[in-house]
């Protein structure tokens, strides 16, 4: 699941439950308020109704005959008074009446406001709703707590103490509100929040989408240049002007592509010289290895005698793809000794053993690579055989100090040593000439091949310019 969806998904969840708080804190919030407000209502009702009412008169309607008297009419008018002036819209009383309790504990009816029919109680009927049981004298003024439920629907009941003339409370003046409509306004109540909660959840989801299309598009379009770097496309860069986290990711991932880019373009540089895993390995070190410097290397020389009259003899065409051929060989067999390609020579060329990575077997590493050279040129020679024409190259090694590094201008490098024991070697590969070899190595060399090979002793010569003599050698067996 891509990060955006998840993001809008997070998103609208927690819109959907804020929603869902909201809503359930307003919806209760508004019924707690509505039904307190009702409950004030009632509990004025009563409370000012019980003080309108002569308790004196009450109390001298003690059986059913009483009710056709003048105290019971007045009763009755005033209870009537009370009900039919709180039948509004907003409070719908439907009961009034007066109870009494008994000696017996039980309570009595003693006016109602009801016409006759079979909801009037009479004077002296027990009242038998349970909710009743809980009536006092010595509670003041009290409305129910909870809505009440029966047979005859859904109410709020309310009751006041009605005192004689001393204070004494003597009956209770009750009024039962229905519920009905009320129940009905706290259920249009929920369907309001509901439909308020649904739009909110609505929106919740379609600001989630933004959102999170707004916060992801960033992180998109850094990943496509990612792709495109990791693809080899290191001119790929994230144009993005924001000064948050996005825009310092966006930088690193720049910064990384240019980094890359330089590794890339020092890597193709490096392959011309070296094999690839040594190219790998100086990569993955430390420090700027083709930089200057000074190393103990060994420097193989190589060339094909007699090319210039041989390639007088032969067409251009195959000039080139046998030096081709020759070539590629030699390279392959310089690269798989650990050699480094300084350059080719017309039609020779020079490698370096020991640089740019360091290497303690560089004069081993370089006598097998001569040898192997020397084994593969008699291969080559049959390539030139229909032409019949012999190859014999000369090999030159000398080992010493050389100056190893990236040399030449702005616009054109390379890599390659400098110093005497390049010219050494040089005169070394001249001298096969002068003593029928096809290879030689001063004694610098031979002194690091250890057991793995054998010479056979040339001569000491001084080479031109040096006081100084070296001791000639070349292998004891032809390879």
């Amino acid at each position: 699941m891509r990060v955006r969806t998840q993001l809008a998904l997070a998103l609208a969840l927690l819109a959907g439950f804020t929603a869902a708080v909201i809503v359930a804190i307003a919806a209760y919030g508004a019924r707690d308020i509505l039904f307190q407000r009702i409950q004030s209502q009632i509990l004025s009702i009563v409370s000012t109704g019980a003080a309108q009412i002569d308790a004196s008169s009450h109390e001298r309607l003690r059986a059913e005959t009483d009710a056709a008297g003048p105290d019971y009419a007045a009763l009755r008018d005033r209870l009537r008074a009370i009900r039919d002036a709180n039948r509004r819209a907003d409070v719908h009383v439907r009961f009034v009446y007066t109870l009494r309790p008994r000696p017996d504990g039980r309570w009595e009816y003693v006016g109602d406001a009801e016409e006759a029919g079979p909801d009037r109680s009479e004077v002296g009927d027990i009242v038998e709703i349970d909710s009743r049981q809980s009536l006092r004298l010595d509670r003041g003024a009290y409305v129910e707590s909870a809505f009440s439920h029966d047979s005859f629907g859904t109410w709020l009941s309310a009751n006041a103490p009605i005192l004689d003339a001393s204070g004494r409370p003597v009956a209770l003046l009750s009024a039962d509100l229905d519920a009905g409509a009320v129940e009905s306004q706290l259920h249009q109540l929920f369907v309001t929040c509901a439909i308020a909660g649904g739009i909110a959840l609505i929106l919740g989801i379609g600001g989630g989408i933004l959102i999170a299309g707004w916060f992801t598009r960033p992180l998109e379009r850094i990943g496509e240049t990612v792709a495109r770097i990791g693809a080899g496309d290191f001119e790929a860069r994230v144009t993005m002007r924001r000064r948050d986290e996005f825009g310092a990711l966006a930088t690193a991932v720049n910064q990384m592509g240019a980094a890359l880019r330089e590794r890339d373009s020092l890597k193709s540089a490096l392959v011309r010289y070296v094999s690839r895993e040594v190219t790998e390995e100086i990569l993955a070190g430390e420090g700027r290895v083709i930089s200057g410097a000074r190393k103990q290397v060994t420097v193989l020389i190589l060339d094909i005698r007699d090319f210039t009259a041989m390639s007088a003899q032969l067409e251009p065409e195959v000039v080139v793809g046998f030096l081709n051929r020759f070539f590629t060989r030699m390279i392959e067999i310089i690269f798989a000794h650990r050699g480094t390609l300084d350059k080719f020579l017309g039609d020779g060329c020079l490698a370096i053993f020991g640089a740019p990575l360091d290497d303690p077997d560089h004069r081993r590493n370089a006598l097998r690579c001569a040898r192997d050279m020397l084994i593969a040129s008699r291969e080559l020679s049959a390539s030139l055989s229909p032409h019949g024409l012999p190859l014999r190259i000369g090999i030159g090694l000398h080992s010493g100090d050389a100056i190893v590094g990236d040399i030449g201008s702005e616009q054109r490098t390379e890599y390659t040593a400098i110093g005497d024991t390049v010219n050494v070697a040089s005169r070394l590969e001249t001298l096969n000439k002068e003593y029928g070899t096809t290879f030689l190595a001063s004694a610098e060399v031979v002194e690091g091949a250890g057991e793995d090979f054998r010479f056979r002793h040339i001569a000491n010569v001084a080479p031109r310019g040096k006081t100084e003599t070296l001791s000639l050698y070349t292998f004891a067996e032809e390879p």
